[in-house]
């Protein structure tokens, strides 16, 4: 009888469905109008599925208790020209190694089709070159697709016949990104969707394309100093290093806020608040006026 109860637990046990990641934060900016941000997100998400926090300079914090929740979130920001940033969700993110002793020539997709062979899809792999004379090294950084298998690559000891390993990569734990659109400490590229800001001349275009002359000076786009924003010298920088966080709440004596009326716009002369900067960005409202599709 104990050993069919026994079985019959584990079996119970073994049905259970995998835990689901709960989504990154999603950060809406310039937004002047809750309300009408409320109604355009109602649209496409349920208003059970999110809850919201007012962050200082007119940026809305987006919390979703879902994965779909957090993709239709981003597709209709994308489709909207909303502005905002967020982060990867962490069952998509690609599982990192570091690949030492390989020769630096060695073809890269040579590496991948072995590696596939050896069960480990390779999303994205790049030689790594010396910090300071850019020489090739001979160390590649390696992305692969996550799987209940990842951890098995470092047990892979020799690749096309040559003696190799397989390293975790250094801790990142301090490593502060800085997204190459907006120029913004915090989050990447790839999850923004921010105006550009120019990292050499502080303008509104892509850095790519910027024409400003080799020989003329800088503009930082975080701080306004004659130097590039990417520079570790920015007194920007520096503050974030020291624990400045630019999303500090406004008002600290809430929790998440779900209704109309928490939203309310706080005037400007109200004393407990301190008065906001002008935003120069256009707001959510705006935005959904703009691009609205005619009935």
């Amino acid at each position: 009888m104990l050993a069919e109860d026994s079985f019959l637990t584990e079996d119970r046990g073994s049905t259970h469905p995998p835990q689901v990641t709960k989504p990154p934060p999603t950060f809406l900016h310039g937004v002047l109008n809750f309300t009408e941000m409320m109604k355009r997100l109602t649209e496409v998400i349920e208003e059970e599925q999110f809850f919201t926090k007012r962050l200082a300079n007119n940026v809305i914090k987006l919390v979703c208790q879902t994965p779909d929740t957090y993709r239709k979130t981003v597709t209709h920001c994308k489709e909207r020209n909303i502005y905002y940033h967020t982060y990867q969700l962490k069952e998509e993110r690609a599982f990192h190694v570091v690949l030492k002793h390989l020769h630096y020539s060695s073809n890269l997709d040579d590496i991948k089709q072995e590696l596939c062979s050896l069960g480990h899809v390779v999303r994205n792999i790049i030689n790594v070159k010396h910090r300071m004379n850019k020489e090739p090294l001979n160390i590649f950084y390696t992305d692969i697709e996550p799987a209940t298998n990842s951890k098995d690559i470092y047990a892979i000891k020799a690749i096309q016949n040559k003696i190799i390993q397989f390293e975790p990569p250094h801790s990142t734990k301090h490593h502060n990104p800085q997204c190459m659109r907006c120029q913004q400490y915090g989050h990447t590229r790839k999850y923004c969707n921010k105006p550009f800001n120019c990292i050499k001349c502080s303008g509104p275009h892509n850095s790519e394309t910027c024409p400003k002359p080799r020989d003329s000076p800088a503009t930082c786009a975080l701080c306004g100093g004659p130097h590039p924003t990417n520079y570790k010298g920015c007194g920007q920088y520096r503050n974030i290093l020291r624990g400045h966080n630019p999303h500090r709440l406004v008002s600290m004596d809430r929790p998440l806020l779900t209704t109309q009326e928490d939203f309310t716009p706080i005037p400007a002369s109200c004393p407990q608040q301190p008065q906001q900067p002008q935003q120069t960005n256009r707001s959510y409202a705006e935005v959904v006026v703009n691009n609205a599709t005619p009935p």
